[in-house]
């Protein structure tokens, strides 16, 4: 009965022994390190259409994206966001815009971009890379609008309209993609004796005129909405192309 209460005496000073209240703090310390590393530095977690959503944000898991994924990317604003990956560098994608599908190839690493080339939606896509490789550069761009291989008098954009207010002849070289293409769509119905009107439009660093670009860095094309359920949404139609070091993590 002695050792029996000897014994118990013994095992309840053992569990109380400062080495083992120190090696249980130690031991909690650090599962809430790793908890802290695994939160901050391996996942992020978000709600994403009333689900809750990890996101994996080592190198290995980024990767091998591909379409069809469910990326986290940095806005140039500074915020992140989720979107649908629908292409990356090298690939052929089907995009829908308000006015039809667009087929487009997405440049490669090394490739280079010839500006005159350029689908009005890719041009301003090249231009936003452009700005960011040259920001020391004074961007300038020149518009004229031709139908066929006929200059039209540019005063023409005045008959034109955005959001019930005429158009200034000054504010046309800055509008986006969209807009001229319902300029374009809206000048084609007012002077219907021309055949396809379109802008053409030339970019200038400072005073030379800059008429390709080289693509140093893997692009994505990426999207709101799954592919065939598009929708307007800012994302690569609005903001051009995400570049690889955009890209945070890949939805789990």
């Amino acid at each position: 009965m002695e050792k029996n209460i000897e014994k118990s005496i013994e095992e309840t000073l053992r569990k109380s022994s400062p080495a083992r209240a120190w090696s249980k703090l130690l031991l909690c310390l650090c599962c809430l390190a790793f908890a802290i590393f695994i939160r901050f530095f391996v996942f992020s977690i978000w709600s994403f259409e009333g689900k809750i959503v990890p996101v994996c944000e080592l190198a290995l898991c980024k990767k091998n994206s591909k379409a069809g994924d469910l990326l986290s990317v940095a806005t140039k604003s500074g915020n992140s966001i989720l979107l649908w990956q629908v292409g990356k560098s090298g690939d052929t994608v089907d995009i829908q815009t308000p006015f039809g599908n667009l087929i487009i190839d997405i440049p490669r690493v090394g490739d280079t971009v010839y500006f005159e080339r350029l689908y009005p939606m890719l041009w301003d896509a090249s231009l936003a890379l452009y700005r960011e490789l040259s920001p020391e550069k004074k961007i300038n761009t020149e518009i004229s609008i031709w139908s066929g291989k006929k200059e039209l008098p540019f005063a023409y954009v005045g008959r034109a309209s955005i959001s019930g207010r005429p158009v200034s002849e000054r504010e046309v070289a800055f509008l986006p993609w969209q807009e001229l293409r319902i300029l374009e769509l809206q000048l084609q119905k007012i002077f219907p004796v021309y055949d396809h009107i379109r802008f053409k439009r030339k970019l200038f660093a400072d005073t030379l005129e800059i008429k390709s670009l080289v693509i140093n860095e893997e692009l994505f094309y990426l999207s709101c909405e799954k592919a065939g359920q598009q929708k307007l949404c800012f994302d690569s139609r609005e903001n051009g192309f995400f570049k690889k070091s955009e890209i945070q993590g890949i939805a789990l």
